[in-house]
C-alpha cells in the first residue's frame, strides 16, 4: 500500500508543474518520447504520433471569447490531475489502445500511473520514457493488481483496457467514490479499437477554465452592456 500511496504522490507533484507546461513544450518532450520509442516499436510509435497530431488541432490554441462589458474572456484547457491507466489485456491491439491513451492523458496535461502486467510493453514504455524529455516521476509504472489501490487515491481520470465485466467493476467503484467525479475512458472493442482511433480522445482527459482580464477597476465598460433593446 506505502508503494502505491507513494507512487501517487510522486505523479501528483510532477502534475503539478507538467499542467503549466506550455503545449509547445509538452508536444516536444512527447516527440522525444516517440523517438525513443520508434527504436523498439514503430507500430506505437505512429500511435503517439497520430494523437499529438490531434490534439494540436484542439489543445495547442487559446480561445478568444465574447466579453460584453469591453473585458477579455479566453477559454483554454488545462489537465485534470493523475490519470490511472489500467491495461487489463496484454494483444497487440490493447497495447495500441493503452498507448493511445497515455499518450493523450499526457499532452492534455496529466501524470500517469500504468498499471500492466505485460512485462514487455511496460519495459519498453519506461525505457523510452527515460530516454525522453519527460520530467522526472510524471509518469509511474504498476503492476496490473495495484489499480484496486490507486482507485482510493485522488485520482482524476482512469483510462480502461480490457473486457467489459472489469470495466463494469471498475465504474461502480468509481460512482461510490466521495468528491470530485473521475471519468472513465474505457476500451472494450479490441478489434475495432474506437478509444484508440477516436481523434478527440485527447479531450476526453481535459478540463476547460476561463480566464478573464478586466480593462478596468470595475471589470470593464458597463456602458457596452446592452440589457435590451428600446422597445423592451
Amino acid at each position: 500500500m506505502v508503494h502505491q500511496v507513494t507512487r501517487f504522490s510522486d505523479a501528483f507533484s510532477a502534475w503539478e508543474n507538467w499542467n503549466l507546461t506550455s503545449f509547445e513544450a509538452k508536444s516536444e518532450c512527447l516527440l522525444a518520447f516517440k523517438k525513443a520509442l520508434q527504436k523498439a516499436q514503430p507500430s506505437l510509435a505512429s500511435v503517439v504520433s497520430y494523437h499529438l497530431e490531434r490534439a494540436s488541432t484542439l489543445l495547442a490554441e487559446t480561445h478568444l471569447l465574447v466579453g460584453p462589458t469591453g473585458e477579455t474572456n479566453e477559454l483554454y484547457t488545462a489537465g485534470r490531475g493523475v490519470a490511472l491507466i489500467i491495461q487489463g489485456d496484454t494483444s497487440e491491439q490493447a497495447q495500441k489502445s493503452a498507448v493511445a491513451q497515455l499518450t493523450a492523458a499526457l499532452i492534455a496535461g496529466n501524470s500517469i500511473v500504468f498499471c500492466s502486467d505485460d512485462a514487455q510493453l511496460s519495459q519498453q514504455l519506461e525505457a523510452a520514457y527515460k530516454q525522453s524529455s519527460l520530467p522526472m516521476n510524471l509518469v509511474q509504472f504498476a503492476p496490473l493488481d495495484a489499480y484496486q489501490q490507486l482507485l482510493g487515491q485522488d485520482v482524476r481520470s482512469v483510462g480502461f483496457i480490457g473486457n467489459s465485466d472489469v470495466e463494469m467493476s471498475i465504474n461502480r467503484q468509481l460512482a461510490k467514490r466521495e468528491g470530485a467525479i473521475v471519468g472513465l475512458v474505457s476500451e472494450t472493442d479490441l478489434v475495432a479499437l474506437p478509444v484508440a482511433l477516436d481523434p478527440h480522445l485527447s479531450l476526453r482527459f481535459i478540463t476547460e477554465r476561463t480566464r478573464t482580464i478586466n480593462i478596468t477597476a470595475v471589470g470593464g465598460n458597463a456602458t457596452l452592456l446592452e440589457l435590451g433593446s428600446e422597445a423592451h
